[in-house]
């Protein structure tokens, strides 16, 4: 399928203003919407046939999700968002009273307070350390890790200014010194690279609702295989365990791989939707959605330095930059008004202007963009 294709499936959101907040929340292709509906529908017209038909729609949507990250299918467990995958992460890992584990001052807080929770419940503190250019860098690691260092929790794209974590620096860091790598993939995958074994993550969570361009209460969580072997989860349910869920017969025994942390049935409207907006992006290719993203972003800011913007020092480097440009001014308040009242759809976060930029999106909106803040910068 051809990128102008592609962009044709958003154009009730395109046609409306300029749509530059895929940060917050992408747009909705009609097939994810028609496939949503249809597992609904399936559900009132005939329920014995739903189990038959969520059966084969888990197991093909893991299988799309494990391309893309690198994975296996069966590492793959299906959650409500991020913070359920984080929280996972946090309460079954073997950490002890005394241990650290290292975060940055610009996490999104669905990946700061479950390690809250954890110093405040067992004693393992959540080392929170100065960012790095707007960022987790190896050389923070350095400075601020020790000998009690047992994990490091990382976003891969920051949130507000859109600083991209060099994954494979981080992971071959935390392999070296024994320490557990836990990413928060929300502002980076379906734009950006990921490569779980590449990059030695251990837990990965994500969701469907941001660059995924599908729907909200829909995400899931890695494992990787041999670790989630020596876990025990924090939570239990129907679907964590091998028994059949008619069994009285109770017995505690983990289901294999990343399938002990489901507690129930999941959310199969939201699979069915996600699952559809995995084989749109991926009759695209998902490299062609990328090198896009990446294009219209890098021109974006090209046409902010040009207009003297005060763009996020992230921003200015290949190496740390994003499909997310963020960027100050004076009074952010104001501009974010202001771009919102010309039907430019953006976020204020952190005092900064973030733009996200996703592959339907063009370098013609962009100059459109450019366009309206040019009067506005000059002042």
């Amino acid at each position: 399928m051809a990128l102008d294709t592609f962009r044709s499936h958003f154009s009730q959101t395109t046609e409306k203003g300029i749509f530059f907040d895929n940060a917050s929340m992408g747009p909705v292709a009609p097939e994810v919407t028609a496939a949503m509906n249809a597992c609904m529908e399936l559900r009132q017209a005939m329920p014995m046939k739903y189990y038959r038909y969520a059966a084969e729609l888990f197991p093909a949507c893991q299988a799309l999700l494990a391309r893309l990250i690198g994975s296996r299918p069966e590492e793959i467990a299906f959650t409500e968002n991020v913070a359920y995958g984080i929280n996972s992460a946090a309460n079954s890992l073997p950490l002890q009273a005394g241990d650290n584990v290292i975060l940055c001052d610009r996490e999104f807080a669905s990946n700061v307070y479950p390690w809250l929770r954890l110093q405040k419940a067992k004693g393992v503190e959540a080392r929170i350390i100065p960012n790095d250019g707007g960022g987790l860098t190896v050389d923070r690691l350095e400075q601020y890790a020790d000998a009690r260092t047992r994990a490091v929790t990382v976003s891969s794209v920051e949130f507000s200014d859109g600083f991209a974590t060099d994954l494979e620096a981080i992971g071959s860091w935390c392999q070296a010194h024994g320490a557990y790598l836990i990413v928060d993939c929300a502002q980076s995958l379906g734009v950006m690279p990921m490569d779980v074994k590449r990059f030695h993550i251990d837990f990965l969570a994500g969701l469907a609702s941001k660059w995924l361009l599908g729907p909200f209460s829909t995400g899931f969580l890695y494992v990787r295989e041999d670790l989630a072997r020596e876990l025990e989860p924090p939570f239990a349910g129907a679907d964590s365990v091998k028994i059949d869920v008619d069994s009285v017969d109770y017995c505690l025994d983990w289901r294999e791989g990343a399938a002990r942390f489901e507690l129930g049935l999941p959310n199969a409207p939201g699979i069915a939707g996600l699952h559809a907006s995995l084989q749109l992006m991926d009759q695209v290719g998902f490299e062609a959605i990328r090198r896009e993203a990446w294009q219209v972003s890098g021109y974006l800011i090209d046409g902010l330095k040009e207009l003297g913007a005060d763009l996020a020092p992230c921003a200015l480097r290949d190496d740390t930059r994003s499909t997310i440009v963020s960027f100050s001014t004076p009074d952010p308040q104001q501009t974010y008004q202001y771009l919102r009242g010309r039907d430019i759809a953006c976020s204020l976060r952190c005092g900064l202007i973030r733009m996200g930029i996703h592959g339907y999106n063009t370098t013609q909106e962009a100059d459109q963009v450019l366009e309206v803040l040019r009067p506005h910068l000059a002042r």
